[in-house]
């Protein structure tokens, strides 16, 4: 099964959509990142596999995130 996340490219500002295989994924944790070829500027990036942020983002989370109590 496969799971979109949406990150923001840190060099062109633009939200990119990518599917994760959930699979690869053992254990889904708040702090797993997975590296991503980013469409909008070809760079490798580190993203959350839980909340889409990239790696040394220091904002909070997406509007949409939610965590469970």
């Amino acid at each position: 099964m496969q799971r979109q996340i949406i990150y923001r490219c840190s060099r062109t500002g633009m939200n990119v959509q990518h599917q994760l295989d959930d699979a690869a994924l053992q254990r889904p944790a708040e702090n797993i990142r997975v590296s991503v070829r980013c469409p909008a500027c070809a760079s490798l990036h580190f993203v959350n596999a839980v909340t889409g942020k990239l790696l040394g983002d220091r904002s909070g989370p997406p509007p949409h995130v939610r965590h469970s109590a």
